[in-house]
């Protein structure tokens, strides 16, 4: 049951800016609210990784204060606090290593050695940097941007940036493994 929950919550919390953006137009931000909380809770319950833990309560939080102060703003702010989370997570695993890219790279390359951790290092301090910057437009998609802007920016072109992100330092630290290689 639990991988199901995962999935359900990590799901709606994706199709998130969608949902938000159909809600909103129709003027039903309630509903919205209300499923951005039972994403929160479904997350809590399925007992994931205490890391993401933040991530969980910022969905709570939003979706609580918009019910609460009838204000539909903290829905669109949700992205904004989910980057702002993803930086004080990542930031904490350069305090307390191992970095967070560090400990992706090892679900593919259990014995990564010395340079391997150092690049995953600087790496992590990128991805803090991307997500200060997306959370900067993603305030300002809040604030200064049609609803069809925000969807567009947090729904879609967020992720891509995300993926592209990802995509780049993949085929870097192959590269970057492939030269120590042959400089050994």
């Amino acid at each position: 049951m639990s991988v199901i929950l995962k999935g359900v919550a990590v799901i709606g919390l994706i199709l998130y800016p969608f949902f938000v953006g159909y809600g909103l137009t129709h003027g039903q931000y309630i509903w919205v609210s209300v499923l951005l909380i039972a994403l929160g809770i479904i997350r809590l319950l399925s007992k994931g990784n205490a890391l993401l833990w933040p991530l969980t309560g910022f969905a709570i939080l939003c979706g609580g204060l918009s019910l609460i102060l009838k204000d539909q703003a903290w829905l669109k702010l949700y992205p904004v606090f989910m980057n702002m989370g993803a930086f004080i997570i990542f930031t904490a695993t350069l305090i307390k290593a191992p970095s967070m890219i560090e400990r992706f790279a090892r679900l593919a390359e259990p014995n990564l050695p010395p340079e391997g951790v150092q690049w995953t290092r600087q790496v992590t301090k990128v991805w803090c940097g991307f997500f200060c910057i997306n959370a900067v437009i993603s305030l300002l998609t809040v604030f200064f941007a049609p609803m069809n802007i925000w969807v567009l920016y947090n729904g879609f072109i967020s992720y891509v940036l995300m993926g592209i992100l990802l995509l780049g330092e993949f085929l870097l630290r192959k590269r970057q493994q492939r030269l120590y290689q042959v400089q050994k």
